[in-house]
């Protein structure tokens, strides 16, 4: 790679909108991308259910609207031999640094080269294996090669069907205490409070200068401390750049995650008979409240085949396995849907074990022998004893299980902010109405903390880190940010900042 004296960041994404980021740094021939995201609101503005990027096309019709930036050599060569590219080009890329699994952050890593070293950190990999292992499309930690062909005994080439190769990504883990160097550009991880486990800022250090990226962060969480630690180390630091989120910018108050719990425990003990409850299953900060509640209530927490996994997979880890409960913890169960044939409470002497796994994914079978295995029978027959957690995709166990009188439904996730969303949310309503759970708006108990700084912490960001340039992303209001620094450089889509 040729040597160049000048460092640059260029804007693929993440500016004038929120999510999408995609920032690349180049700096003495290296070039890393902090993040490499979907941007969700743009997406959604050419693409839907039913129309979707197409297979054989598909980083064509993403190039066409600027979803993804057409650079030679960043992308998978199956792929990119169906595109604008010959799919052969060198790569010209050293990494893809990931502050956490959202997929406004990480979801367009499934176009990469595998080659292509991507660095997170050990709870980041951990929650995209579980989004490859139950079902999602994206390659995030290995990719199944698409267009594979051989030829067949009448000597012509014929599609390959079967089991297709599975290429590992080459996924780095970072300790957050420690900083690695990519070529001439040095790397400090450091952990910030997010809606996620082991989300990380960064300060970047090259050539010309540090860079600080707060990644996506509050203050009103499980781990205020990191955020404050990030704040401080971007002060010590010196920055000339610092690219700062600011998605609640227009909100002046955060309430934080103990009054989420308190407010759980409170719905929760005083209500007879079942409660129902709704959360982002990656949200393990949310997962703890809950569970709290659960505990401080005797109450069972049923939680699904989904959850239970991530809880599996965190158990791997020496740090995180301190901190969250096995999936076979004493105040937990697992609940066994119905699928398929339905087979799960029928005579398994009659329709056999194998019968009835058939209907079941392998990643999620394994869950049915545990001892803490449970049907809806179990939460119909002690809806007093449980609280049941039930996504918007599940509401049809409802129909099983069959809440009582004086049951209740607690909701903590985001708000809808489009029309799609808000559709969603009123068919959700319906069941419930139907099933008793809401009488009336007021029952809709709506217990959630954002996983972005409001205002106040966005200024304490902004003035403590005392950098000499902000550069506002993940926003649609950049216009605040001159409040509160003399220096702040607006930035447009494909546009560069130099050092």
């Amino acid at each position: 790679m040729s040597s160049n004296s000048k460092t640059k960041i260029t804007f693929y994404g993440g500016v004038h909108e929120i999510g999408g980021n995609k920032f690349l740094v180049e700096d003495k021939g290296t070039r890393i991308f902090l993040d490499f995201g979907m941007q969700m609101s743009k997406f959604n503005q050419y693409f839907a259910e039913f129309v979707t990027p197409r297979t054989c096309n598909g980083m064509n019709d993403l190039f066409e609207f600027e979803l993804l930036p057409p650079l030679k050599g960043l992308y998978r060569t199956d792929y990119s031999k169906h595109c604008v590219f010959d799919g052969n080009e060198e790569t010209q890329f050293d990494a893809v640094l990931l502050t956490h699994a959202h997929i406004d952050h990480c979801a367009y890593v499934h176009y990469l080269r595998p080659e292509i070293p991507i660095y997170c950190s050990e709870a980041t990999k951990l929650i995209l294996q579980a989004l490859q292992d139950v079902g999602a499309k994206e390659d995030y930690i290995y990719f199944d090669e698409c267009f594979q062909t051989y030829i067949n005994n009448k000597g012509t080439r014929s599609r390959k069907r079967g089991e297709i190769e599975r290429i590992p990504r080459n996924i780095k883990v970072f300790d957050d205490s420690k900083p690695f160097r990519i070529d001439s550009i040095e790397i400090e991880p450091i952990s910030v409070d997010h809606s996620l486990p082991g989300v990380s800022g960064f300060i970047v250090h090259t050539s010309n200068g540090s860079i600080g990226y707060t990644a996506d962060i509050r203050f009103h969480g499980r781990r205020q401390e990191n955020s404050e630690r990030f704040v401080e180390e971007c002060r010590r630091t010196g920055l000339e750049i610092l690219l700062c989120e600011g998605t609640r910018i227009r909100e002046s108050v955060s309430p934080n995650e103990s009054s989420v719990e308190e407010d759980v425990k409170n719905i929760v003990n005083r209500t007879k008979n079942l409660v129902v409850c709704n959360y982002p299953a990656k949200d393990l900060d949310r997962f703890l409240s809950f569970y709290n509640a659960a505990k401080d209530s005797g109450r069972f927490m049923v939680i699904d085949f989904k959850q239970a996994y991530i809880l599996t997979l965190f158990q791997t880890s020496e740090f995180w396995k301190n901190t969250l409960p096995k999936p076979t913890d004493k105040y937990l169960k697992i609940y066994i849907p119905r699928r398929g044939w339905g087979l799960i409470d029928k005579d398994i002497n009659f329709w056999t074990k194998k019968l009835i796994l058939e209907d079941y994914d392998n990643w999620s079978d394994h869950f049915i022998d545990e001892s803490n295995a449970v049907y809806y029978s179990f939460i119909k027959d002690r809806q007093n004893e449980c609280l049941f957690y039930c996504s918007d995709f599940q509401v049809q166990e409802l129909i099983d299980i069959r809440p009582k009188e004086n049951s209740a439904y607690v909701r903590s996730s985001t708000e809808p902010f489009n029309d799609e969303m808000e559709l969603d949310q009123e068919r959700v309503k319906r069941w419930l109405v139907h099933f008793g759970l809401l009488k009336k708006e007021s029952e809709w108990y709506h217990i959630h903390v954002s996983g972005h700084g409001s205002r106040d912490q966005l200024q304490h960001i902004v003035k403590d880190s005392d950098s000499k340039k902000v550069i506002p992303i993940h926003t649609e209001n950049e216009e605040y940010f001159a409040n509160w620094h003399n220096n702040v450089v607006n930035v447009t889509l494909n546009s560069s900042v130099e050092i």
